[in-house]
């Protein structure tokens, strides 16, 4: 868990500090121009000539800090050895541009614009680590990528064994790294007793929980066996120091936090890696359609004002990833005030008591028909996605009211980042039931990859074109 997010967390200061290093490029450029003509009286050529020399200095910044294994540890006494790295990685870096410079024979590179860019850079590397630093405990305070923790503790007149091990080796509890680990987006929002084991499922089906963590002696595994199942049941993941508990459809991992040794069983996707090139594909996906639906957008926008009263955009409130709420936005397609009739409707033509979907639904307007039939009325969902809220991929986001009526093993279709396509959407769509939707939920989060994202999405492409299973 920790050293997985120390990871992805040195990714991004990798890209922030090569943004910031590209930066120092342009710095170079500027200050050549303004200082050198007045000592040797000629200026650089155009910009233009020196712009593919981002690429290789790009690549050489962002090998040379992963090299270095940069920003692994970001506490206070860190800054102050990383200034003495930033210097070696630019003495280097410098180095080898210059046998890029040779190797490719390029000789309109001035040797004093290098040397403005050894300082820039150097300064830039700075800035970049500073201004991370403080970036990341801003966002930690604010709770975002905030991994919610609940520390499960064993008996009280007894040492657990992590405890133990802690005495043996002069370390700290687990606890205390929790704690100490807040810069990373840890949380510790609860300390409960294993003895209260209702209070324990009833704190993680009110509250937003990500991991429970049972600290624990090996002969009270047999104690917490029932929570563990009833946690695997709502996707949270369950990390218990050296012991082994046998799930049923569980992936198990082993890893460390801090020196303690531990097997992690979870359901949804945990390799953070793997989910940064998901986040990025998610950025890069969403800003390509906002532009490119900018247009249709707008149009879609007057139709719906010319077509019936009320907002263009429909908002609700909806569920993410395990219990997050957030503000989901639609084209509006139904008339306004259909939402007070939802109940109402749910009585009388729902077949499972959670979900309605109405052939010739009263409450959709006409316009809102072809929106829905070609799934335009979504097109706003990107902004959701480009905020975070939701994926491309992933099981479609329940309603509030829905999520209270789920049973516990379908409360394990919120365990993952909800998406705008996913693989009930290229299955059918509305002519599954909603059993066979939680169903194809879960198996997408047990087999997820970002080769079936791409699988999904290339499929969603004709299943919208043709409205197949649409209503």
């Amino acid at each position: 868990m920790l050293s997985q997010r120390s990871k992805i967390l040195a990714q991004y200061f990798y890209i922030f500090s090569v943004i910031f290093v590209c930066g120092g490029f342009f710095l170079a450029f500027i200050t050549y121009n303004l200082i050198t003509p007045v000592i040797i009286g000629y200026k650089l050529y155009s910009i233009f000539y020196y712009l593919w020399l981002l690429i290789p200095i790009a690549f050489i910044f962002y090998f040379l800090l992963f090299l270095f294994r940069m920003y692994l540890n970001l506490n206070g006494e860190s800054f102050k050895s990383d200034i003495i790295k930033l210097f070696e990685i630019t003495v280097i870096s410098v180095f080898l541009i210059y046998a890029v410079l040779f190797m490719f024979k390029v000789t309109y590179v001035s040797r004093l614009f290098i040397g403005y860019f050894s300082f820039y850079s150097f300064l830039s590397l700075i800035i970049a680590d500073y201004t991370g630093r403080k970036l990341a405990v801003k966002l930690k305070r604010r709770g975002y990528s905030a991994r919610n923790i609940v520390l499960v503790k064993g008996d009280d007149s007894e040492v657990s064994a992590v405890s133990d091990l802690s005495e043996k080796r002069g370390a700290v509890g687990i606890k205390d790294i929790l704690v100490s680990s807040e810069y990373l987006g840890i949380k510790l929002v609860k300390e409960i007793n294993k003895k209260d084991q209702n209070g324990l499922i009833d704190f993680v089906l009110d509250n937003p929980v990500d991991e429970v963590i049972f600290d624990i002696k090996g002969d009270e595994i047999a104690d917490i066996k029932e929570a563990t199942l009833l946690l695997e049941e709502k996707g949270i993941t369950v990390k218990i120091p050296t012991n082994f508990i046998p799930f049923k459809y569980s992936k198990v991992s082993f890893e460390k936090v801090g020196d303690f040794p531990v097997i992690s069983f979870y359901t949804s996707p945990e390799d953070d890696i793997r989910l940064f090139a998901k986040r990025l594909i998610d950025i890069a996906g969403s800003v390509f359609a906002i532009t490119i639906f900018l247009l249709p957008a707008l149009i879609i926008s007057l139709l719906i004002k010319l077509d019936s009263r009320g907002s263009v955009l429909y908002k609700s409130k909806r569920i993410g990833k395990n219990g997050r709420l957030f503000t989901f936005y639609k084209f509006r397609t139904m008339y306004s005030g259909s939402d007070e009739l939802r109940e109402e409707l749910i009585k009388d033509f729902s077949r499972d008591g959670i979900e309605i979907k109405l052939k010739n639904d009263p409450r959709i307007t006409k316009i809102g028909k072809i929106l829905r039939k070609t799934s335009l009325d979504e097109i706003p969902q990107f902004y959701n996605v480009l905020r975070g809220d939701m994926s491309l991929v992933g099981p479609r986001p329940p309603m509030p009211d829905e999520v209270k009526k789920y049973s516990i093993k379908q409360r394990r279709r919120i365990s993952m980042k909800p998406g705008i396509t996913c693989l009930w959407q290229i299955s059918g769509r509305s002519m599954l039931s909603f059993e066979d939707r939680v169903e194809l939920d879960l198996k997408y989060i047990d087999d997820w990859s970002l080769k079936l994202d791409l699988i999904i999405l290339l499929k969603t492409v004709p299943a919208v074109l043709f409205a197949k299973g649409a209503l």
